[in-house]
């Protein structure tokens, strides 16, 4: 069981360099869904998860509420621990199960936008899988507050890409296979989502004028996610 107490209120500071670059590249995509904390966050969290639960997605079970926690039940099992997609990814070098758990995760997270759905934070880290189940975590934002709902799908796929290349810079073998496995679930996308992702896509790479990788290791990071970008936007 996991036990999530309502915590404090994120300083508006923390959201303002993304929101000058959302309004300097004109990527509303870009606006951050900041967390007030607090009850309202642990309300939020709630009605998120009992949303995407009524719409068939898989998150915690809420076990029980109050204004200021959230019990969930694990996502796991003890024949069947949970773990987060990165872990999953970096557990193994096979080619193969590293496709199988690539294919499993991005299959899930179009089935959440064919249900019209779409997640708080589409990171790895909040992906949580185990041998039969993709199961999807933390909901204190609710994006639909900011944006459009296609573009909070679109957010999730960005949310997920960079999370991952973010990552597994470092993992030769699995960044080999992301590219082919990102580029199959895009094609199989929603296509309004995919369209405005390929829409997106050209403004977003306007970030490579910046020299990201001499500001230490994020922005390494970010550097490398918009070479993979690149990638990507010559083969959709």
């Amino acid at each position: 069981m996991w036990l999530k107490r309502a915590a404090k209120r994120n300083s508006r500071l923390a959201y303002a360099p993304l929101s000058l670059l959302a309004a300097w590249f004109k990527l509303d995509l870009l606006k951050p869904v900041p967390n007030v904390g607090g009850e309202q966050s642990i309300l939020t969290e709630a009605t998120r998860i009992e949303t995407l639960r009524k719409a068939g997605i898989e998150v915690p079970l809420i076990l029980a509420k109050t204004p200021q926690a959230l019990l969930l039940a694990d996502a796991g099992t003890s024949t069947q621990p949970a773990v987060t997609l990165l872990e999953k990814l970096k557990s193994t070098d096979d080619p193969e199960h590293i496709d199988q758990t690539l294919t499993r995760s991005i299959r899930a997270l179009n089935c959440v936008h064919k249900r019209d759905c779409y997640l708080s934070e589409g990171f790895a880290r909040n992906i949580l899988v185990t041998e039969e189940k993709t199961i999807f975590i933390d909901f204190e934002t609710d994006p639909g507050r900011v944006h459009t709902p296609i573009d909070c799908m679109v957010r999730d796929w960005y949310c997920f890409i960079f999370s991952l290349y973010g990552k597994l810079y470092k993992s030769p073998t699995q960044c080999e296979r992301l590219t082919p496995a990102l580029l199959e679930g895009l094609n199989n996308a929603h296509q309004d989502v995919r369209e405005r992702f390929c829409e997106i896509l050209p403004k977003l790479l306007r970030l490579k004028r910046f020299p990201f990788k001499l500001l230490g290791s994020d922005g390494r990071k970010i550097s490398i996610t918009l070479q993979a970008l690149t990638v990507l936007n010559k083969k959709l």
